[in-house]
């Protein structure tokens, strides 16, 4: 109780410090802030989809989002993000520093900023667990802007009266989409714009090398979660998944009769889950837990034809996923590598 007491004063005296600074929400449009698929002129048309229709105060401009339409600073200089890989990461590839951000709590209690390798995160406040940001923390950085992603929508109004919060929604759509949407929020157009065009160039370079076998190749990729179960991961966005879509590589589309990709998936059903090549996802470089050791020893594993062809991968996925163009571009590379490989069996499957 005392504890609460205390979170309430901190609360009470920051929301009267940052009242008049916290600007109206609307709301959009059904489609506002979704725009059409990416391509290299997707900036431009973005910015016409992200149209909106709030009237904001001198020094705020309008900003339409998962949650609702927001007048953001036109030139913030603390920014919150509430989660690491999906808001952190995407603005410090923008070249925009957060002064604070969420994170992940590690098992030994230290907090770690995902997939942010090769950024510079010195000086950011960490401020928990993207599962649940700490509100006193966020609210003593003094933000003039948080960002998040859908995840926070039930603590949409919460954050809301500490400072204007936009929600990027980063699920059920491909991430060049997203990143757009970021890019319009931290008025980096030219940048996006150009971060994608690279990004189309790999897509075409490595489609072109796969020839034919595009449509014979098949492709599986898995996160395990224990020696046991794993994620199966599809076509479905993310940077893993709009990758897969946008090479049209078999084996990534969801299949008609799944309703959803909820698991996780026993070892034991590993034979229906198979492909030419699999791709198994590692985060041991920010678990401590060594899963996927134990799941790639695995006998059932082992027994089968994609193993015993040899074409069972281990990814980086702390390099490989996450909310930003470098992400797509270094699990390309891999893809490039494995892929283009001539001496690749696509006949591993049997259809």
């Amino acid at each position: 109780m005392k504890h609460q007491h205390t979170l309430l004063i901190a609360m009470a005296l920051m929301l009267t410090l940052l009242s008049a600074c916290v600007a109206p929400v609307a709301t959009p449009p059904s489609d506002a802030g979704i725009g059409e698929v990416a391509t290299p002129t997707a900036v431009a048309e973005e910015t016409e989809a992200n149209a909106v229709s709030t009237i904001c105060e001198p020094g705020f401009r309008p900003f339409a989002h998962f949650a609702g339409e927001t007048c953001v600073p036109e030139n913030p200089q603390r920014i919150v993000t509430l989660t690491d890989q999906n808001a952190l990461l995407p603005l410090l590839e923008l070249g925009v520093k957060p002064v604070g951000s969420a994170g992940r709590l590690r098992n030994d209690g230290s907090g770690i900023f995902r997939r942010t390798d090769g950024f510079d995160t010195a000086g950011i406040e960490f401020l928990g667990d993207f599962t649940q940001p700490n509100l006193e923390g966020i609210a003593a950085m003094q933000p003039d802007l948080i960002v998040g992603y859908e995840w926070h929508a039930d603590q949409y109004e919460t954050f809301s009266q500490i400072a204007p919060t936009v929600l990027i929604q980063i699920f059920d759509r491909p991430l060049d989409e997203v990143l757009i949407d970021f890019a319009l929020l931290a008025d980096a157009q030219e940048t996006a714009e150009t971060l994608h065009e690279a990004y189309q160039a790999q897509i075409d370079r490595i489609t072109e090398g796969l020839g034919d076998r595009r449509t014979s190749l098949s492709v599986v990729i898995l996160n395990p979660v224990s020696a046991t179960e794993f994620y199966r991961v599809y076509n479905t966005g993310q940077a893993i998944g709009t990758v897969m879509g946008a090479l049209g590589v078999a084996g990534m589309a969801l299949p008609e009769e799944e309703e959803s990709t909820d698991g996780p998936l026993s070892i034991e059903v590993i034979s229906e889950h198979l492909g030419d090549v699999i791709l198994v996802l590692d985060y041991s470089g920010e678990q401590t837990d060594p899963v996927v050791d134990e799941f790639l020893a695995s006998p059932i594993l082992n027994s089968q034809p994609t193993a015993q062809a040899a074409q069972v991968y281990r990814i980086d996925g702390s390099r490989t996923v996450g909310s930003a163009w470098v992400r797509m571009q270094i699990f390309l590379d891999t893809l490039e590598e494995i892929l283009l490989n001539p001496t690749i069996d696509v006949d591993v499957i049997q259809e």
